[in-house]
């Protein structure tokens, strides 16, 4: 009898341990579409009550989870900047928030950490995944990580202060072989004040003589005029002809626009107070290439005699208005603006632990850490041993369906295999007790 009972509660465990193998597996395949989802199989463990050389009593079987944390999925393509997959070993750090009564949001304290990368922009430019975790990272200023701690990502500079333009260059060839009583059309470049206003800079060139030229400068807003003499070798020198020679000194009286020639340069700097120009003083620098080179402007024979300007430029800026976000492979989060520039505020780290399938999952598609997985280790994105991130990517669930599908059937078959033994066992049971009767 005592073998009869012993065999009823081994196969009782045995469709217990099935039952929890197929509740893994219908887990698995209910989330085979469910971004950075991990499987989870089933291991078996022997039970055993007492096994010698005379007796072995049946003890039944364990059914334990078996997590493959460090599998990893697949990873496609995503046209969303903000989505991300990791590449290799590690985990996103995230934090879960609420909201108050006023709409403010209040985060939890709790660090956990995801594959799931697919970030977006929630409407204070914090990066939530589709789980409503908020992603973490590092500060950055002035171009420096501030790794002591990680905050929740937010976007908050949405404008970019205009630049005042303080240099300008200047490539062109005047014709060496136009009459002296040559004038060019006017050149014109726009420049931005410290509002971010534009302004033009007129240049217009007139021969004077053989190698010499006067370049009138206006900047109508500011009622700022000057003409400067410019002076081209002629080829007797060390120096190649048509390439400039000189740049005259100011030598105006204070009624006129003053500037300044830096010596030993091909430079012009205007240094009038700009009272039209935005804010205050503005400094500009026009630049003309380089003394005896041929870069910059130079004077040599145009077959239409004519000036020819092949780059004007400045470097000033306009006020500029997020436009889109950036993410590198190291994880650095740059804004990018409408005015052509970016910003990097933030960090993205990867974190990775010694055992990792030791984690403790939380819903979500989220992990926590357990004194079994160690100690999280913070890392820059593709070094120690980190993965990389890709940006307009996702990584997939890393269930294999036809593999899923093949432990399904196995353990349909061994359930109902355990479910034989009961019934026989039942019967024998029942053949014992009319054996009394």
């Amino acid at each position: 009898m005592g073998s009869l009972f012993s065999a009823l509660t081994t196969a009782v465990a045995g469709l217990g341990a099935q039952s929890s193998a197929i509740g893994n597996i219908s887990d698995n395949l209910s989330n085979a579409q469910t971004t950075g989802y991990k499987a989870v199989s089933t291991d078996f463990q022997e039970l055993v009550n007492a096994s010698n050389a005379s007796v072995n009593n049946p003890g039944g079987v364990k059914a334990t989870p078996a997590y493959q944390n460090d599998v990893q999925g697949s990873i496609t393509s995503a046209d969303t900047a903000t989505y991300m997959a990791i590449s290799g070993q590690g985990y996103f750090a995230v934090e879960s928030a609420s909201t108050d009564a006023t709409g403010a949001t209040i985060f939890n304290s709790t660090i956990n950490y995801t594959r799931q990368g697919d970030f977006t922009l929630n409407k204070d430019g914090y990066l939530v995944n589709g789980s409503g975790y908020y992603l973490m990272g590092y500060n950055v200023s002035s171009g420096i990580a501030n790794t002591a701690s990680t905050t929740p990502i937010q976007i908050s500079s949405l404008l970019n202060d205009p630049v005042p333009t303080a240099n300008i260059s200047y490539v062109a060839n005047l014709p060496s072989n136009a009459a002296t009583t040559y004038t060019s059309s006017s050149s014109t470049v726009q420049i931005y004040d410290s509002l971010g206003n534009t302004h033009d800079v007129n240049y217009v060139w007139n021969k004077t003589a053989t190698n010499t030229w006067d370049l009138n400068i206006t900047i109508p807003d500011a009622a700022y005029t000057q003409t400067v003499a410019f002076t081209f070798n002629d080829g007797t020198g060390s120096a190649a002809a048509g390439t400039l020679k000189s740049i005259a000194s100011y030598s105006g009286t204070a009624s006129t626009a003053p500037y300044t020639v830096p010596s030993g340069t091909a430079d012009i700097d205007l240094t009038a107070d700009f009272t039209g120009l935005g804010a205050g003083k503005q400094n500009l620098v026009l630049n003309f290439g380089a003394l005896n080179g041929s870069t910059g402007v130079t004077q040599f024979s145009d077959t239409n005699g004519t000036a020819s300007v092949t780059n004007f430029s400045q470097d000033g800026l306009p006020k500029g208005s997020f436009s889109s976000l950036a993410i590198s492979k190291a994880g650095l989060v740059s804004i990018n603006y409408s005015n052509g520039t970016n910003l990097t505020i933030a960090q993205i780290p990867i974190v990775q632990f010694y055992a990792q399938d030791q984690l403790q999952r939380v819903s979500g598609g989220a992990y926590a850490s357990t004194i079994d997985s160690g100690t999280p280790r913070y890392s820059t994105a593709g070094l120690n041993g980190a993965g990389t991130i890709s940006s307009n990517s996702l990584e997939q669930s890393n269930v294999d369906i036809a593999s899923e599908f093949t432990q399904l059937i196995q353990a349909q078959q061994v359930y109902s295999a355990n479910a034989k033994v009961v019934t026989t066992d039942n019967t024998l049971l029942q053949t014992t007790i009319n054996m009394v009767q």
